[in-house]
C-alpha cells in the first residue's frame, strides 16, 4: 500500500522526533552511568575502609587537586558524611552509610533498565516507520 505525500511528511517529522528522543536517552544514561560508577566507587572504598578499620589501623591516599595525593593516617571512621540530594550532607554511621548507597545503587540500576526498555520501544518504532516510508 502506497503512502501518501502527507502522510511521509508526517512519518519524517515523526521519526525525527524520535531520533531527539533516543539522544536524549543516550545522555540521560550516560549520566546515570557515571552517578552510578561514582555510587559503586564509594560502596567499594567505604567498605575498604571499614575493614581496614576493624583491623587496627589504616592509611590512605587523599587527593589535594590538580593530581596530587598526600598519604593520610584515618583516625575515626565511624561516621560517613552522604550527599543526600539538592546539595543536602547528612552524617551516618557507616553501616547505614553503606545501606543508603546500596539502596541508591539499586534505583539507579533500575534508572538504567528503564531508560533501555523506552530506548527499544523508540528503536522500534523508528524501524515501522523506516518500513512504512521503504
Amino acid at each position: 500500500m502506497a503512502v501518501s505525500e502527507q502522510e511521509t511528511r508526517q512519518l519524517v517529522a515523526e521519526y525525527q522526533e524520535y531520533q531527539q528522543s533516543v539522544e536524549a536517552i543516550k545522555e540521560q544514561m550516560a549520566m546515570v552511568r557515571n552517578t552510578l560508577a561514582g555510587c559503586e566507587s564509594s560502596i567499594s572504598t567505604i567498605s575498604a575502609l571499614k575493614e581496614a578499620a576493624e583491623k587496627g589501623g589504616y592509611e590512605s591516599v587523599i587527593p589535594v587537586g590538580s593530581g596530587c595525593f598526600v598519604h593520610a593516617e584515618i583516625r575515626d571512621f565511624s561516621k560517613v558524611i552522604v550527599n543526600v540530594g539538592s546539595g543536602a550532607n547528612i552524617e551516618k554511621n557507616v553501616d547505614d552509610a553503606l545501606a543508603f548507597l546500596n539502596e541508591r545503587k539499586k534505583k539507579l540500576e533500575k534508572m538504567i533498565q528503564d531508560l533501555n526498555e523506552s530506548f527499544e520501544k523508540i528503536i522500534q518504532n523508528m524501524k515501522q516507520i523506516e518500513s512504512r516510508i521503504s
